[in-house]
């Protein structure tokens, strides 16, 4: 008779809120450990306008994700460009959940620091993705 398997460990705490972090790498291991905690309402807070621009309803977000049970999320070496006023920077992103293995990449936008942009739009922000839960 086999030894039973040790127990998963436990998720670690999803941030309280996306971080305004200047660094999209610090934002984007911030969204992993949302994923890795299943904090869905925070996973999609990293979208602009605060998740609305996921969009899909908090309800609907958390309906495409929940069948992650144990997700570990890693992510590759990351590149910047600018366009049009904004920065952009693109991520490629691994999602394994026991024997599931969900690959893609992750854009983050944010604007640079012009006069009047608002903090929202200064922050990094998730503006879109392959990955498909």
């Amino acid at each position: 008779m086999a030894a039973p398997s040790p127990p998963a460990a436990p998720p670690q705490p999803a941030p309280a809120r996306p971080p305004s972090s200047r660094d999209p790498d610090e934002v984007l291991r911030a969204w992993g450990a949302a994923i890795e905690a299943r904090d869905w309402t925070m996973v999609r807070a990293f979208w602009g306008d605060h998740g609305a621009r996921s969009g899909v309803s908090e309800t609907d977000f958390a309906a495409q994700w929940a069948g992650l049970h144990y997700p570990k999320v890693t992510f590759g070496k990351g590149d910047s460009e600018g366009a049009a006023g904004s920065i952009y920077y693109t991520a490629p992103v691994t999602i394994t959940d026991g024997s599931r293995v969900i690959a893609g990449e992750v854009v983050l936008r944010r604007v640079n620091d012009v006069d009047g942009a608002t903090p929202e739009q200064l922050r990094w922000h998730i503006e879109s993705t392959t990955l498909k839960p």
